[in-house]
């Protein structure tokens, strides 16, 4: 004959469950009731409130006058390139943006104050007593400037102290220079 038992929970368990469903019950009722403030932490301010809705409607007027003179008057748009007297080529502004010795290699970066995929940059290394190094390299245009593709010089080439640094560009209609000293360790 067969019996039939019955499985039973331990009470231990059924007890241990009831107490873990009402402590966690109690915690969101209680972030509920003070509005998400929770053990005394207040909930961020910068949720917009009352007069500090957001309008994502269209700009006004005034507003796009604002951000067209930020954008005008932005340090990250180099100057317009100015015409030479008697010359068919416009100046344009070079900065040397990088100019760093890592390990047993010097390396010079240059910025070019227009947008040019053409032409050609020109990195020459001058020290007194010292025979001077020249290097050439091509551009590549970028967004609203150029760069010089780099130049990457073996400090073997070079002695220590400081050396002075010319970068030249030259396109069929712009030219432009910048120089810097730079320290050979």
């Amino acid at each position: 004959m067969k019996y039939v038992t019955k499985k039973t929970f331990p009470k231990k368990i059924i007890i241990a469950s009831a107490v873990i469903i009402l402590l966690v019950a109690g915690a969101l009722t209680y972030v509920y009731a003070f509005n998400g403030n929770l053990f005394g932490w207040k909930a961020s301010n910068n949720v917009p409130s009352g007069n500090n809705k957001i309008d994502y409607g269209p700009a006004t007027s005034e507003q796009q006058k604002a951000g067209t003179n930020t954008k005008t008057s932005s340090a990250d748009t180099p100057p317009a390139p100015t015409p030479i007297p008697s010359s068919t080529k416009k100046n344009v502004q070079v900065t040397i943006t990088a100019a760093n010795q890592n390990g047993s290699i010097l390396q010079i970066r240059a910025l070019i104050g227009a947008v040019e995929n053409t032409g050609t940059c020109t990195l020459v290394l001058t020290r007194a007593g010292q025979s001077s190094v020249t290097k050439t390299a091509g551009t590549q245009a970028l967004s609203s400037t150029s760069t010089c593709q780099g130049f990457d010089v073996p400090t073997s080439e070079l002695s220590t102290g400081t050396w002075q640094a010319l970068i030249t560009y030259d396109s069929h209609t712009l030219t432009g220079s910048a120089t810097k000293s730079i320290t050979v360790q």
